[in-house]
């Protein structure tokens, strides 16, 4: 008798978790087309959020706040990455073009080289005997970057297809901003559910968003259109596009430095000395010292202690594995688990020693 109810309520076990999953599998299913714009639009929301639980309190207009906001953030947000995309599409497709030229015409040494032949012998030889020939590198770069170009620009030309999403991710950022404490406290029951021995994760990934956002991202914002500046100032070709670089290269040590410092050398051998030497002083003080006066400044947050090899894989492994959405995904998700496991081992540590 025991064992044909230990068998029913077995049964019944299965058949709820596989109802379970079930519905998850389909839930998902449905939404699927939406995740990506939900989770921007929650990015958004929490980086905000402050602002607009200050304004939302000082009117009592919560909902007329929220579409304020919401106007605000998509026209901030939407209308200068549209425009960057187009122009960094544009100008990385001119600037593939002049290399092309130049390695198509045998890649000469400029007219200042060429002009005193101890020098251009002396390069000439250095570049046949170089391990790694300059040339077939550059070519390789170019047909490489020539891809990147072609992605960016069909992004570009598919801005009014993503319209769509675009709206999405507005329309949940309106809602996330009206029923932002409800869905919180609703996270934070699930959390407790799902992790009872970390009851801090929400916490945990609250601090990493906010770090990564004002931390890494908004340093990386503003390293790049410093050097965006830089670049156009001094006459350096594409500087959107090499702004653009910089933003990325941000994310790793001395990244930024082999920008301006490949700019200098190509004002350099140009013949345009003075704007080199002007390059490579405004690289070193205002492009790469930024860095260690703004990131610390803008992390706020920073109970929350982030690895460097944790930001360095999640963002580059986020990237690939997520696009542009990785650059906070991957972080986060890196820096969770890490926790998760330190926190599981302390427990269990504490728990065998007692």
């Amino acid at each position: 008798m025991s064992a044909a109810r230990s068998d029913t309520s077995a049964g019944a076990i299965a058949a709820r978790v596989g109802g379970g999953l079930g519905l998850l599998v389909a839930t998902y299913w449905v939404i699927q087309p939406f995740v990506v714009p939900v989770i921007w639009a929650g990015i958004l929301a929490y980086v905000t959020w402050p602002l607009y639980r200050t304004v939302a309190r000082v009117t009592k207009r919560p909902r007329v706040a929220a579409g304020l906001f919401t106007a605000a953030v998509a026209l901030g947000v939407g209308i200068p990455v549209a425009w960057v995309l187009v122009a960094l599409a544009s100008e990385a497709t001119h600037l593939i073009g002049v290399v092309r030229e130049w390695l198509d015409s045998g890649a000469p040494f400029p007219d200042w080289v060429l002009a005193r032949p101890w020098l251009a012998e002396r390069l000439g030889k250095l570049r046949a005997e170089s391990v790694i020939e300059p040339t077939a590198v550059l070519q390789y770069v170019t047909r490489y970057a020539s891809q990147v170009s072609g992605q960016l620009a069909a992004f570009a030309s598919s801005l009014a297809s993503n319209a769509f999403k675009f709206t999405i991710t507005v329309l949940c950022l309106f809602f996330f901003y009206v029923e932002g404490e409800h869905l919180t406290a609703q996270a934070s029951r699930f959390v407790r559910i799902a992790f009872p021995r970390a009851p801090t994760v929400l916490e945990h990934v609250g601090g990493v968003v906010r770090a990564v956002v004002f931390g890494l991202i908004g340093t990386a914002l503003v390293q790049g259109l410093i050097a965006g500046i830089g670049y156009a100032l001094f006459g350096v070709p594409s500087p959107v596009a090499l702004g653009a670089l910089t933003f990325v290269a941000s994310f790793i040590p001395a990244g930024p430095a082999l920008l301006w410092a490949g700019a200098s050398v190509y004002l350099l051998l140009g013949g345009s000395t003075t704007m080199a030497i002007g390059m490579a002083l405004y690289g070193l003080v205002f492009v790469s010292s930024i860095d260690n006066v703004l990131r610390p400044l803008l992390i706020s947050g920073g109970d929350v202690p982030i690895h460097f090899l944790v930001v360095f894989f999640g963002v580059l492994g986020g990237l690939a594995a997520f696009g542009m959405l990785g650059l906070f995904l991957g972080p986060v998700l890196l820096s969770v688990t890490v926790a998760l496991a330190t926190q599981f081992a302390r427990q269990t540590e504490e728990g065998a020693a007692t």
